[in-house]
């Protein structure tokens, strides 16, 4: 078995079969073209979060950052639970047993972090009701997976990184998608691709984007890229 993190950044041969045309052009009219900028309910645009000179641990900021955006959705739970909540996923992100607490530096990268988000879903998703880290059954030799945030009808996924969109992210939620709407848990017609740290989104029509890329209509797509997965002989016989 392996996991979607995996499938998207290894297995080119793969890749190259199912989605001929996600390439490097492709990736590069992507992010020049395809970007949109959060902006605040008041009209102006939402400026990016450098990362911070004092700071290391930008995988704990990211998470803490996502913990305490969903506390907007989840009254339930508080701050504090929010950021021990965190701090167990890092650590086990790491094989830890425990890490150390954020300091404040991290804390404060964390809350401006924070804010866009809450910009984000006051202006682009607008009232919706979401669900945060959807389970997504896998098939064949994936593994099941979890995503980051989804409404009844797009698939949001996070990347919190000072860069533009690589391939495999793009991969990754190609691979949710696939596997989601395959399994019928989910109906999602649109997908989107946060960056809390530059302050931006990708959007798009789940049609659009593998029709497009793979050359076939969406369900061939889904069903060709499912059956892939499930052949027992090794389909995915070499990581490069």
């Amino acid at each position: 078995m392996i996991s979607e993190r995996e499938l998207a950044q290894y297995f080119h041969s793969f890749w190259q079969e199912q989605f001929p045309l996600l390439n490097p052009s492709f990736m590069r009219r992507y992010n020049a073209q395809e970007w949109e900028r959060v902006h605040a309910p008041e009209g102006y645009p939402i400026r990016p979060v450098p990362p911070g000179k004092n700071i290391e641990r930008f995988d704990l900021v990211a998470e803490l950052a996502f913990e305490w955006a969903a506390l907007a959705f989840d009254p339930g739970t508080n701050r504090e639970a929010a950021c021990q909540a965190a701090l167990r996923r890092v650590a086990a992100l790491q094989g830890s047993a425990e890490i150390a607490a954020p300091t404040s530096h991290e804390i404060a990268e964390a809350n401006a972090l924070c804010d866009t988000y809450h910009h984000f879903f006051n202006t682009v998703i607008k009232g919706s009701q979401l669900r945060f880290r959807p389970l997504i059954k896998g098939a064949g030799l994936l593994n099941r997976m979890e995503g980051d945030f989804c409404s009844e009808d797009t698939l949001f996924e996070v990347k919190t990184v000072n860069r533009n969109l690589l391939s495999s992210d793009l991969r990754q939620v190609i691979i949710y998608l696939v596997a989601g709407n395959h399994s019928r848990e989910y109906a999602w017609k649109r997908y989107c691709i946060f960056n809390p740290r530059i302050g931006i989104y990708f959007d798009g029509e789940v049609s659009d984007l593998l029709g497009y890329l793979s050359g076939r209509t969406p369900p061939e797509c889904i069903n060709s890229v499912v059956d892939a997965l499930m052949e027992r002989e090794q389909p995915l016989e070499a990581k490069f």
